[in-house]
């Protein structure tokens, strides 16, 4: 009985997450890419990229000559993150409040008024049909991130460790 519990809510878990990503709407000029490539590109396409982590199905790139800047805002980090070897997101790193403000203020002039805008905890998300991006700023330790995620490959992640997580269970 207990198996056949988890399973259940397992189903329910994957189904309610499938719903949200159809019924989500999309954001203003919802990207398709990150500075020209393309969501899902295989990584044997890319001749211009220097692994620099590998986590086994997840591994992250950095690519030749990139440009350390989104408009006027400098940019500490800028990671490729492929999943079996397919583009699925950007983990990007800066520093300082100035450079939050000028990204926060790239992002707002690109896709429009995130959803649940928090000022106070300076954090923000476009949650779309094809992509997500997220923003947020530690003012404790004056640091950021920005991550652009594509939702096929997260999905496609979040099945595998739903039937791993159902096969551990039995």
């Amino acid at each position: 009985m207990h198996r056949f519990g988890v399973r259940v809510g397992l189903v329910l878990t994957v189904i309610l997450s499938a719903m949200f990503s159809i019924v989500a709407l999309a954001y203003e000029n919802e990207p398709y890419d990150f500075r020209g490539m393309k969501w899902d590109t295989h990584i044997e396409k890319l001749s211009d990229m220097e692994i620099v982590l590998d986590g086994g199905d997840l591994k992250a790139y950095t690519k030749k000559g990139e440009k350390m800047k989104l408009e006027e805002a400098k940019l500490s980090a800028l990671h490729y993150i492929f999943y079996k070897d397919h583009f699925y997101c950007v983990h990007i790193e800066f520093k300082g409040l100035d450079d939050f403000n000028k990204i926060k203020d790239v992002l707002f002039k690109r896709y429009g008024e995130p959803e649940g805008i928090q000022l106070y905890d300076k954090r923000f998300a476009w949650p779309g049909v094809n992509a997500s991006i997220t923003l947020e700023f530690d003012e404790s330790i004056g640091r950021g991130e920005l991550g652009y995620k594509f939702l096929p490959i997260d999905q496609e992640i979040v099945g595998e460790e739903t039937n791993q997580t159902a096969e551990d269970a039995e």
